[in-house]
């Protein structure tokens, strides 16, 4: 007999998210796992002179990632209201289609990261301490970053059809890859923070292209007409939902970069904590990066077929979830600070770098449940296909958090970049809240836009049959 799939589409709302969440969460965290790992075995192995170069290197290597995530955005919405409306040729050919551009994206962001990386780490103020350690790092990064790039596509296109467990038992079987790597190339090999970057490219070209087999076998079972391997017109409908998304990641590395360049000027051991504290804030964020993905994914099959009511309800459902988990992640967090930074960080390590980590972490702790309003309502608008309005969101987001850092860090100190990010996110909300009840993400579905083709639904054998 043949599995059951999970139906976003007649399944009552809170089980289908739910269901559909649980693997995505189990998956996000393996995801922090590869970047935990990292942290651990630098911190306890190397220095926390290279701990604090391989925080500041992400802010690098998201400059060139995120171009590729802000596309991938665009094809899991595209893709999702394909699936929903049942059109399962065009489904094969937005897959298509995105795997030749994320191809040549992924080299050219390469080749891109490999030119900026050392006149970035200059930029942004980078303590000479730590500039070795943070260009063994990227170079590593950059020479692998198509895996990466791919693996966010294959990830992102899953999802957009229902699987959210495929991505999961991808990055369990990475993630191991990545934590026996890590110690092999660090304490075996002694290749310092370029083994801990090839261990990761290493673990997620793994999980790219094992993905890759998996979509290639579930587009198998849609029996259609022949798809076409590009189509400019389902690549604009990708571009018009991933451009703006683009552009707002580019804007986001920006602000990112700003607030980095100003957590450097406070000193090695200042971003080392941060560094630290910041991969226990990644963990914590989990739950809600997954239920904003999920009711993303959950929106645009519903909003494909026209069924509004599971939106709402599945929108209500989702904040309350997220409410219950934001709560008991605090409380742990909270009471047990000192010992879950010294996962992170070796017993050596100064007083100060355990204090300012918990700093951080003691303001976070009370924003949690204003970042989830704000990733779960703009999840929301991503999945009608109102890109221009999530920009707007992301802009306002970063360029709020960047200018209250700036303003304020006279004033507060580091206290001002901790509450940046809280001041945010509430205003990225005031924008996204009065969007969402006007009801005008319902006359936005992208699939409107395309031309017909003809219908294929696959039947229970997996043979397909035409409408």
């Amino acid at each position: 007999m043949a599995k059951k799939e999970l139906d976003l589409l007649k399944e009552k709302p809170a089980s289908s998210i739910l269901k559909f969440a649980v693997p995505m969460l189990i998956g996000a965290l393996f995801q922090q796992a590869y970047s935990l790992v990292d942290t651990v075995v630098v911190g306890n192995f190397i220095n926390s002179d290279a701990l604090a170069a391989v925080g500041t290197s992400g802010v690098i290597m998201n400059i060139v990632t995120m171009a590729g995530m802000g596309l991938a955005v665009g094809t899991s919405v595209v893709t999702a209201q394909y699936f929903g409306a049942k059109k399962l040729r065009e489904v094969k050919t937005a897959i298509r289609t995105s795997l030749i551009v994320f191809v040549a994206l992924g080299l050219g962001g390469g080749a891109l990261g490999l030119a900026i990386m050392k006149p970035m780490l200059q930029l942004m103020n980078t303590p000479l301490e730590m500039m070795d350690y943070a260009l063994s790092y990227l170079g590593v990064i950059f020479i692998g970053v198509v895996f990466v790039m791919l693996y966010n596509m294959f990830n992102q296109v899953s999802i957009a059809l229902g699987d959210s467990k495929t991505p999961m038992i991808m990055l369990l079987a990475a993630s191991a890859i990545n934590v026996v790597l890590d110690l092999v190339f660090t304490l075996v090999c002694h290749w310092g923070t370029a083994g801990v970057a090839a261990a990761t490219v290493i673990g997620q070209g793994f999980a790219a292209l094992t993905c890759w087999r998996l979509i290639q076998k579930k587009m198998n079972q849609m029996v259609t007409e022949q798809p076409a391997w590009f189509d400019k017109q389902i690549l604009k409908s990708i571009c018009a939902i991933g451009l703006p998304a683009v552009a707002q990641n580019a804007i986001s590395a920006s602000g990112m970069l700003a607030v980095q360049s100003l957590l450097n000027s406070f000193g090695s051991v200042t971003v080392a904590a941060y560094t630290a504290a910041n991969k226990v804030d990644g963990i914590a964020m989990s739950p809600m990066v997954s239920l904003g993905t999920a009711i993303s994914t959950y929106a645009a099959q519903n909003i494909g077929a026209k069924q509004y009511d599971r939106v709402k309800a599945g929108l209500r459902f989702t904040l309350g979830l997220a409410l219950v988990c934001c709560l008991v992640t605090g409380v742990l967090i909270y009471g047990a600070t000192d010992a879950i930074l010294g996962l992170f960080v070796s017993g050596s390590a100064s007083r100060e770098l355990f204090d300012i980590g918990a700093e951080y972490l003691h303001v976070a702790v009370f924003s949690y449940f204003v970042m989830a309003v704000m990733f779960i309502l703009t999840g929301v608008l991503k999945g009608a296909g109102d890109a221009k309005l999530v920009f707007v969101c992301s802009i306002t987001d970063l360029l709020t958090r960047a200018g209250f850092a700036y303003a304020a860090v006279g004033v507060l100190g580091r206290y001002a970049l901790w509450l940046s990010y809280p001041f945010g996110w509430f205003c990225s909300i005031a924008i996204a809240w009065p969007r969402y009840l006007s009801g005008k993400w319902k006359k936005i579905t992208i699939i409107a836009k395309e031309s017909e083709h003809e219908t294929y639904i696959p039947s229970e054998s997996g043979e397909g049959r035409s409408l």
